[in-house]
């Protein structure tokens, strides 16, 4: 009886794991920027905009996997999953700072 009850039990944290892992979703793209020489100052707000959302967007998802990748009960695998998951929001995000940084530099001098 108890052999039973402990494999329920291990089955049930193995399944939630996986679970969890599914109910972190990333449903965002990252946002392009418009060219700099032609865009105006309604499609840089926008932008500006977009990348706030994407942001906003990043920071819930990575609060979903950092509770996955904190949880000591689930297996190593789906943890370490977790922790490449935010990490890859990290660098997605890091470029998208990088190509704004740039777009703002080029629409600046072609505005000025």
């Amino acid at each position: 009886m108890m052999k039973t009850i402990l494999g329920a039990v291990a089955a049930f944290v193995l399944t939630s794991g996986v679970a969890m892992a599914d109910d972190c979703v990333l449903e965002a793209e990252a946002p392009a920027m418009p060219d700099p020489k032609t865009a105006t100052a309604e499609e840089r707000a926008a932008t500006i905009a977009a990348i706030k959302e994407y942001q906003a967007v990043l920071g819930e998802y990575r609060e979903c996997v950092t509770m996955i990748s904190d949880n000591e009960e689930l297996e190593i695998d789906v943890r370490k999953q977790a922790l490449k998951d935010y990490n890859a929001t990290v660098e997605s995000e890091t470029k998208v700072v990088k190509e704004w940084q740039k777009f703002s530099k080029a629409y600046d001098k072609a505005n000025k």
